[in-house]
């Protein structure tokens, strides 16, 4: 029996007549990931086979700088003459031993009084070494290699610059002041010694700078009240020195 009611025409949900759209149903899901490994399947082997190599050179590459590492530093412990020690520096080109090694070099030319054999590795050694203690200690090597090579003008500069360098270790401005003080000390130039031997006490009064500072102030024939130390991270006076020749 018809259910559409009286006087009213059926529905047609065709009106046009034309064919009706089928709906398209998404396969399942292993149907898909099938149909994605069949694709894709070659690109997915090429690239797990780039992750893997990248993964064995990186592990190569970092084991065989280790291996590097320790054969230097295995060299430089074996190196125990001139020669080894120049012949370690030179092959081993940026390496921080390599630094080590010229600044070994510097060390042994200077008490030698190859000053200018001094000097040369000295500026090695800062080059290989740049923004370390160890370049600060080169440069001061250098400034002392000036001076002894009548030079003094160069050197007493180096060390002014240092001495009155805020930035710089304790350490090394206390050894560049008291430098200073033992030329000033040699020249007669006692008030220079006074005013050198206060700032190795202002920089550091516990140093043993200090001592060697208050041992020189002791032999200075001009009557000085000590004053106390100033509190530390209070700026120092800059000191400048006249020396003779500088």
């Amino acid at each position: 029996m018809s259910i559409v009611p009286p006087n009213q025409p059926s529905v047609n949900p065709n009106p046009s007549g034309l064919p009706e759209a089928k709906t398209e149903v998404a396969p399942p899901l292993d149907e898909q990931l099938r149909i994605f490994w069949e694709k894709n399947h070659r690109a997915i082997y090429v690239g797990c086979v780039l992750v893997l190599l990248a993964i064995i050179g990186r592990y190569t590459y970092e084991m065989l700088a280790a291996q590097r590492e320790a054969g230097v530093e295995a060299a430089y412990a074996a190196a125990v003459t001139s020669a080894q020690w120049q012949a370690f520096a030179r092959e081993n080109g940026s390496h921080p031993l390599a630094g080590a090694a010229w600044l070994k070099l510097a060390d042994e030319a200077y008490a030698a009084g190859n000053f200018t054999e001094a000097r040369a590795d000295y500026d090695k050694a800062a080059a290989v070494l740049p923004g370390t203690p160890f370049a600060t200690r080169a440069l001061v090597g250098k400034a002392m290699c000036e001076i002894q090579s009548g030079r003094t003008t160069e050197g007493t500069a180096i060390l002014r610059q240092m001495a009155n360098d805020s930035t710089q270790l304790l350490g090394v401005r206390c050894e560049a002041a008291y430098h200073l003080a033992s030329l000033a000390f040699d020249a007669g130039s006692f008030d220079d010694v006074v005013k050198l031997t206060d700032l190795i006490m202002q920089v550091d009064s516990s140093g043993t700078w200090a001592q060697r500072a208050l041992l020189l102030r002791a032999q200075t024939p001009v009557p000085v009240a000590s004053a106390a130390p100033e509190q530390k991270g209070e700026a120092a006076p800059e000191v400048s020195v006249k020396l003779p020749g500088s």
